[in-house]
């Protein structure tokens, strides 16, 4: 007859995750290979956003040898105009055309990608008609801005006038996460290897689709990425911000947060 018993410990699970889901801004820097695409691929990344031309240039033919590259790759292809704001009604034609031309979808993504522009004055206006214009032919739910971090540091655009359902790219590479807290998704870096390509972190899954990690009954902790705010953990997990900040005695959103730190969930 057995007179003790297994003492099993249960321990809290602590929720570490992959890397977000990543995914490619690819123009006329990207090497135009097949090679380079695999690469992508076995890097993990199977989704690419591909530029359909820039402000002024007429011609872009890295338009149509990217995204027959990226499809020749299997990779999921959404879409980015680079716009410098002066003529925003070209800028809608010549997105358009080659929208159309290339057999992107009602599914695909569309990214207004804003230049560093001083001499326009009403930019926000001049955003927020360039997405009036294209929701006439496109979901407005999948039309998204991307903007340089420097670019809202120096005051040259204000977040608060432009509509609230963006996912909002920031683009701020070789720092230690996006820098705007509004950030859904995070250009990080221009390199990949010895390669030049564009890279994001998409946090929510706006171009990728991954819902990534899952927050299971028994998950008390998580394990912050790089590129993590109080923000963007709140919204991965369905937290409210305050409470999440009060769980862990945070008194400023703008604390920064360290890759590896661990931070209390439930």
């Amino acid at each position: 007859m057995t007179t003790t018993t297994d003492l099993i410990k249960i321990t809290p699970r602590t929720a570490t995750t992959q890397n977000y889901p990543r995914l490619a801004f690819c123009s006329a820097i990207t090497p135009a290979t097949s090679e380079h695409y695999s690469h992508l691929r076995e890097a993990g990344i199977d989704t690419a956003s591909i530029c359909l031309g820039l402000s002024g240039y007429n011609h872009y033919k890295f338009s149509v040898i990217h995204t027959n590259l990226a499809r020749q790759a299997g990779m999921t292809t959404h879409a980015f105009y680079v716009t410098d704001l002066n003529e925003i009604t070209d800028d809608l034609y010549q997105l358009s055309n080659r929208f159309c031309k290339l057999g992107y979808s009602a599914q695909s993504k569309i990214t207004i990608w804003v230049t560093s522009n001083r001499y326009i004055k009403d930019k926000e206006e001049r955003i927020n008609e360039l997405i009036d214009l294209i929701s006439r032919w496109h979901n407005r739910e999948l039309i998204d801005v991307a903007f340089y971090k420097r670019d809202i540091d120096a005051g040259m655009y204000n977040l608060s006038k432009l509509p609230k359902m963006i996912n909002l790219t920031i683009i701020n590479c070789n720092a230690l996460s996006a820098g705007i807290v509004e950030a859904g998704t995070w250009i990080y870096t221009t390199n990949m290897g010895d390669d030049t390509q564009v890279l994001a972190y998409d946090y929510y899954g706006y171009y990728t689709d991954h819902s990534g990690y899952q927050l299971s009954l028994v998950d008390t902790d998580y394990i912050v990425q790089k590129g993590d705010t109080w923000l963007s953990i709140a919204r991965r997990h369905g937290i409210p911000v305050n409470d999440l900040m009060s769980l862990n005695r945070a008194a400023d959103i703008a604390e920064n947060l360290f890759e590896g730190q661990v931070v209390r969930i439930a």
